[in-house]
């Protein structure tokens, strides 16, 4: 498995679309943090996820027979790669697996371009 990032702080699902493909979580606490954190999944085929999470750690399975996957009832895509979150069961098969930190609130835009639920 290769790390993607972890994070010890907390994560929501903000935005989906299905036109695109495309999955947001972002990390936002004014009160804690003086940054946000987008993560951002594209072309997403299929997922298993929650609407929030304490913390987040994301691993790219770089191996179809990898023991995560059967021990987690995880299907392979027919393109792209798993992404498997927090150690499992919650994974997201995706192409692309990106993320960005700055200092944008809650409403401002994400530097991966115009979403809805940003402005």
């Amino acid at each position: 498995m290769t790390r993607v990032g972890r994070w010890q702080r907390e994560f929501r699902l903000w935005h989906y679309t299905v036109s695109y493909s495309q999955l947001l979580l972002r990390s936002l606490d004014v009160e804690k943090y003086p940054t946000r954190i987008d993560v951002l999944f594209s072309n997403v085929q299929r997922m298993h996820v929650d609407s929030e999470y304490d913390e987040l750690t994301i691993d790219e399975i770089d191996s179809l027979t990898h023991p995560k996957l059967s021990a987690h009832g995880i299907r392979l895509p027919n393109s792209g790669k798993i992404f498997l979150i927090n150690d499992g069961p919650d994974y997201i098969a995706a192409t692309h697996c990106r993320w960005h930190e700055d200092e944008g609130g809650a409403h401002a835009p994400s530097r991966f371009g115009p979403l809805r639920g940003t402005e």
